[in-house]
């Protein structure tokens, strides 16, 4: 059997309408937003209407074409361009040369393939999306008109042991096992195709490079995550049902059930014609303020900003209060917010074993501190209270400071030297910016300062040695492939902690967390993930393996053997393109400045260059967008510092799918990855002993190809997409 679904999903007061003969579609949805407006509840119409909206939208081809070629130059900075073209065979995903493609739209733009905006919007976006990265995305003007929905049915993949191959279940049939309930039948059919098969080709636009990462992020195998905030599932969301009307399950017990996709119209929808909407939200005659009111949260321009020794941080209690993760035990200490929770499991067996949730490295300032802080005095405290072994769960951690993520480590493994290695991609428009930021005392200026171009404010791995020029400092050296810089450290350790600001304990300066000695033995510990660890977490993941813990990785693809702890992106800083915006105006600024004294600090031909190739202001775009931003930097390891982490494969110590159990209470994940670490229990294709940076199963299929073809990677579910790549495959 499986439970009834209400046509409409709880909690929503939909106005749900397809269109009516020979009105304006975008007319239409404005009548019902305000018809709307007032309840509470978003507007939902048929996607089919929001999709004739949609493609009511003009498409201007000489704005398009100028907004690739503007596009384009910022495109130059993401860390990886060469490598997702040419990726090695320990890379997961799909290749995409991103270059050829973006070409390949404009091509289509030049002879106006297109007939809206939408489409020409959304080939760019799926072609981002092939790059499997979360650092890296852009905010386009139609796409923000409408989001697409499936919210009727949950999936969820469960095993009956954590061991033998899990089956597809609606996430409230999977409710209904844990109950004692039988006759509950799995998902056999989505669409007609293999269920499993077709949750794996939806999500290929999933921002995360392992393939198992990905598959737990369509389904909902945790509800809750450690922070107390509801997980979401992208099967039930936006990419995967893009105005597509309806879908289909078939049971296992051969019967089915279709189920409504909505489209949910954007708060404040007013617009009478598709001309009227793209005027409004693609248009550039409205202000740039009012493009800026849309733009992303900003993050800070280098992991390396320290706040000045004359300033205090002073935490205070927020004033909104955030009650503890439901369905998780009672904790025994917690952030206020959630940000690091411990707990002292019950179940049995577990007796020695303390549990620290952390859900995310998200710290502000005046969290930064007491995150390390309490993270510190629960670890103290639960050697004091006799545990010998812990578990550091970072389930859905999607990352965020970088400072606390070497925090976080070094009350594990205290005193230790850190090592951090990095490289961004070295072309030309970022070579002028080094030297015109490195010329005469233009380094005196904070925010150049803070870009992390500066050679003199940068340090090499060895946390010794500086570089002495920009030249040093940029190269460009070739690093798998991809033109790039000189090796160079996340920052420098002995500026960067701070016993006060920014406790990290090395050399002494971790204030409160000043311990000699690591708290439990590296056998002793387990960081727990679901493969979507990225950014910091993916940090702190690997610096903690380097060390000897264990790692167990949750859920991923029905299928036996191993699983990567790691399935995020693993770059080291993300940067929005407004920061790069920011870079090049200076840059700019300085370089006029130069020429009007006289003193010119680049050649003419170069001068000529620097025109060519430097982003011009988000706010001059052709089309107004709301940003985006690009991975700016490569992480590498001390032993390989050629080939980015990205691209490398890493087993996890274990890999465990979720049971019934776990999807009801968190806690039995603990029980279930200690048991199979310390106990008897089994792991899917057993324990790796070897989980170093590198080894990969041979069981898994890669995306990769032989490096010297040229040729671009298409999903295969965007017709458009796929010819448009087509035509990109064979440029340069």
């Amino acid at each position: 059997m499986h439970s009834n679904i209400q046509t409409i999903a709880s909690g929503l007061v939909a106005i749900l309408a397809t269109g009516a003969l020979g009105k304006e579609p975008c007319a239409e949805i404005t009548e019902l937003s305000q018809q709307n407006s007032g309840s509470g509840s978003p507007t939902l119409v048929s996607p089919q209407l929001a999709a004739e909206c949609l493609m009511s939208m003009p498409f201007e081809s000489d704005k398009a074409v100028a907004f690739i070629d503007e596009f384009a130059k910022y495109l130059e900075f993401q860390s990886d361009l060469e490598l997702l073209a040419k990726p090695p065979a320990s890379y997961l995903s799909s290749r995409v040369n991103l270059r050829a493609g973006i070409q390949g739209i404009r091509g289509a733009a030049t002879e106006s393939f297109y007939s809206s905006q939408y489409e020409f919007d959304a080939d760019i976006l799926d072609l981002l999306n092939l790059a499997n990265d979360g650092h890296l995305g852009v905010k386009l003007c139609s796409l923000k008109a409408f989001t697409f929905e499936a919210p009727h049915s949950v999936l969820a993949s469960i095993s009956t042991d954590g061991v033998t191959s899990p089956q597809l279940y609606l996430l409230q049939d999977a409710l209904l096992l844990a109950t004692g309930v039988e006759n509950v039948s799995p998902v056999a059919y989505i669409n007609g195709v293999g269920a499993v098969a077709a949750l794996e080709s939806m999500s290929w636009s999933q921002n995360f490079q392992d393939p198992d990462a990905r598959f737990n992020q369509m389904v909902r195998n945790l509800p809750v995550d450690g922070s107390g905030a509801n997980v979401s599932s992208m099967f039930t969301l936006d990419n995967v049902w893009r105005a597509v009307d309806s879908y289909s399950l078939t049971f296992a017990n051969r019967t089915t059930a279709s189920y409504d996709v909505v489209a949910v119209v954007a708060d404040g929808f007013n617009f009478t014609s598709g001309s009227k909407l793209y005027e409004g939200l693609c248009g550039t005659a409205v202000a740039a303020a009012a493009a800026a009111t849309q733009a992303p949260e900003k993050q800070s321009p280098s992991p390396t900003t320290t706040p000045s020794p004359s300033s205090s941080v002073v935490v205070t209690p927020s004033s909104t209060f955030t009650p503890p993760p439901k369905s998780y035990p009672v904790p025994v200490m917690r952030e206020e917010h959630n940000l690091v929770v411990g707990y002292y499991p019950e179940e049995p067996g577990l007796e020695d074993v303390a549990v620290l949730g952390v859900p995310t490295f998200e710290t502000e300032s005046d969290t930064m501190v007491r995150f390390a802080e309490l993270a510190n005095y629960f670890v103290g405290n639960a050697t004091k209270d006799g545990k010998t072994k812990i578990i550091i769960d970072v389930q859905n951690n999607g990352g965020g400071s970088v400072d606390s993520g070497f925090a976080l480590f070094s009350i594990f493994f205290p005193n230790e030297t850190l090592y951090s290695a990095t490289r961004f991609r070295a072309h030309d428009a970022m070579n002028f910016m080094g030297t015109i930021f490195n010329a005469g005392n233009n380094s005196d200026n904070a925010t150049i300062e803070a870009s992390g171009l500066t050679a003199n404010s940068q340090i090499k791995p060895d946390q010794k040695s500086n570089f002495k020029d920009w030249t040093e400092l940029f190269g460009p050296y070739k690093a798998g492939g991809i033109p790039s810089s000189a090796i160079v450290a996340e920052f420098n350790f002995a500026d960067e902690a701070n016993p006060i600001y920014n406790p990290i304990n090395t050399d002494g300066l971790g204030g409160d967390l000043d311990a000699t000695t690591p708290p439990f033995a590296p056998e002793n510990i387990i960081v727990l993930t679901d493969g979507r660890c990225s950014s910091t977490c993916t940090i702190f993941t690997d610096h903690m393996v380097s060390k000897g813990a264990n790692t167990v990785a949750l859920g991923g693809r029905p299928r036996p053997g191993p699983m990567q702890a790691i399935g995020g992106i693993k770059g080291s800083q993300v940067l929005e393109l407004d920061q790069i915006s920011t870079y090049s105006s200076i840059a700019f600024n300085y370089l006029n400045q130069s020429i009007a004294a006289g003193k010119p600090i680049l050649s003419e031909a170069d001068i000529t260059r620097f025109a060519e190739v430097m982003p011009i202001p988000l706010e001059d775009f052709p089309l107004r967008f709301a940003g985006g931003s690009i991975n700016y930097r490569n992480t590498y390891t001390k032993d390989n510092d050629q080939i980015p982490t990205q691209f490398i494969y890493e087993a996890a110590t274990c890999h465990l799918f979720y049971t019934v159990e776990t999807v009801v209470s968190p806690a039995a994940s603990w029980a279930l990855a200690a048991n199979a670490i310390w106990g008897y229990g089994s792991c899917v294709g057993g324990v790796q002993l070897d989980t170093s940076i590198g080894t990969q199963s041979s069981d898994d299929s890669t995306g990769s190809v032989d490096s010297d073809s040229d040729s671009v990677s298409s999903p295969g579910t965007h017709k458009a997409l796929g010819l448009l790549l087509a035509l990109g495959s064979g440029l340069t």
